[in-house]
């Protein structure tokens, strides 16, 4: 798409005025393109927004309280925020007759116009249910044990654009050219033009149920990256995910070059094996890569690890780029991160747990409860529409009391009836504090929601920033737990 390449004195809606609209913006200025910036939030708010992330909001048109049909019908371009459905009303006016591109779109096509051009810049991309951010950082381990200046993000971190605005790499305008990116459906949905050298999916389970019609509608979102594979790239996929496949596994087109993980011994792939990671390529004696890192814990890390080193094959990289990634793998916040242990009670950071099956993967991270052991469960927020007896089940013996917090606290207290002892605590500074009076030591408090944040949170990384300061402040003495308590059940 030409105005990609080249907006100049193009009119540009961007959607949201944060962070990443930010780095859209400066990069379209850049490029000589006339940019609007359009948002929910009051103009004082976009243009603070703005402000924060190194935009002058003076340079830009800012179009507050909401979407408009009829201003976005008179752009010639969009760039959509992930977080705004195509179905909104505004955007299914204008869709037909305004093209519309994702953030990581238009910074491609600035790395495609450097001196090597396209040829020069490899992408992988990571999409799935659960496990794509830890698998995009694991990924990203490798990549940057390959070329240290690999870029790590999409759905995570830093946008492109702001990588690209800010220059990575000091005086070198066309770096980076490795791209390690998380793909979510929602950027998916909209993203054509981001040529794909190997692409993983984690795995499917139900989510956003939300915003899709069905469960099959969110897979067919996922599948959408096949779509955008180049000819000869690579797929890899999970082929011990029931889901994965029964609704992918036909769909990997003809043209792309097939890799599972988690496989059989003689399969073409990365097999997860008791020393660690088994990598066998068409023609190739296989190799095995060690899992000595310790924070690769649990079978579910050892698959996303698997899929980062099947994508990392897939481009090209050796065993010893692949282990040397993995050694260095520093883990992800807010993903069943050891906060601390204070009073022999270790508490553990899940925020990023968002739906049912993110916490069942958490849980069953935890032996069952012995010798005093067990769990304190933290969960609750707004919910996506799943049922909860997933959770209820990988509870069973591993989780002695739940405290519910934000708008489906009432639905978990029903799941869990008559199962666990149920604390209603209804925000999480009070969870906490119940959970901390009620754990023994050798006992695990643990922040896993099963439930986006946004009833109470900016985001899934505020909720688990405040998980954190909740632990620092009773590690420090500074929380008075009788207090804190509301109603049991």
């Amino acid at each position: 798409m030409k105005l990609l390449h080249d907006p100049r004195g193009a009119r540009v809606a961007v959607t949201g005025g944060g962070k990443t609209g930010a780095a859209v913006a400066r990069t379209l200025l850049r490029l000589g393109a006339r940019v609007e910036v359009h948002d929910d939030a009051t103009a004082d708010k976009v243009a603070a927004g703005l402000q924060k992330h190194g935009l002058d909001p003076a340079l830009v048109t800012v179009v507050a309280g909401g979407l408009s049909a009829e201003v976005l019908s008179g752009a010639d371009l969009i760039v959509l925020s992930p977080g705004v459905p195509r179905a909104h009303p505004a955007l299914a006016a204008a869709l037909p007759r305004v093209p519309c591109v994702n953030e990581l779109e238009l910074g491609y096509a600035q790395l495609a116009r450097g001196p090597a051009g396209a040829a020069g810049v490899v992408v992988l991309a990571i999409t799935g249910t659960n496990g794509k951010s830890t698998t995009t950082t694991m990924a990203g381990a490798i990549a940057r044990a390959r070329d240290p200046h690999a870029f790590v993000g999409g759905n995570l971190g830093t946008p492109l654009c702001a990588a690209i605005e800010d220059g990575l790499v000091a005086g070198t305008a066309d770096a980076p050219r490795l791209l390690v990116v998380e793909l979510s459906s929602y950027q998916l949905e909209t993203i054509a033009h981001l040529p794909v050298d190997a692409g993983a999916v984690t795995n499917l389970t139900p989510d956003h149920l939300d915003r899709y019609p069905s469960v099959d509608a969110y897979y067919q979102a996922k599948a959408r990256l096949f779509a955008l594979v180049k000819e000869r790239g690579g797929v890899t996929l999970n082929a011990r995910d029931p889901e994965t496949r029964r609704c992918l596994w036909s769909a990997v087109p003809g043209r792309a070059i097939p890799c599972h993980f988690d496989v059989s011994p003689g399969d073409h792939g990365v097999e997860i094996t008791t020393g660690g990671l088994r990598i066998a390529r068409a023609g190739d004696v296989p190799v095995t890569v060690e899992l000595a890192n310790p924070r690769i814990v649990g079978h579910h890390n050892r698959q996303n690890a698997a899929a980062a080193a099947a994508l990392a094959v897939l481009t090209g990289l050796d065993a010893a780029t692949v282990q040397s990634g993995l050694d260095s793998y520093a883990g992800i916040a807010h993903r069943l991160e050891r906060v601390g242990t204070h009073n022999g009670v270790t508490w553990w950071n899940d925020s990023k747990a968002t739906n049912v099956d993110a916490a069942v993967t958490a849980l069953r991270s935890f032996a069952p409860v012995a010798d005093g052991e067990g769990v304190h469960l933290i969960a609750g927020g707004l919910g996506k529409g799943a049922p909860y007896a997933p959770l209820v089940d990988a509870s069973r013996g591993r989780v002695v009391a739940v405290y519910t917090i934000g708008a489906d606290a009432p639905a978990i207290a029903a799941a869990y009836a008559d199962i666990v002892d149920v604390v209603e605590s209804g925000d999480l500074r009070r969870a906490t504090a119940a959970a901390a009076q009620r754990a023994r030591p050798g006992q695990h408090i643990v922040l896993s929601p099963a439930c986006a944040s946004f009833d109470q949170f900016r985001d899934y990384g505020h909720r688990g920033d405040e998980f954190r300061a909740c632990f620092a402040a009773h590690a420090a003495g500074e929380v008075d737990d009788a207090d804190d308590q509301r109603g049991h059940r």
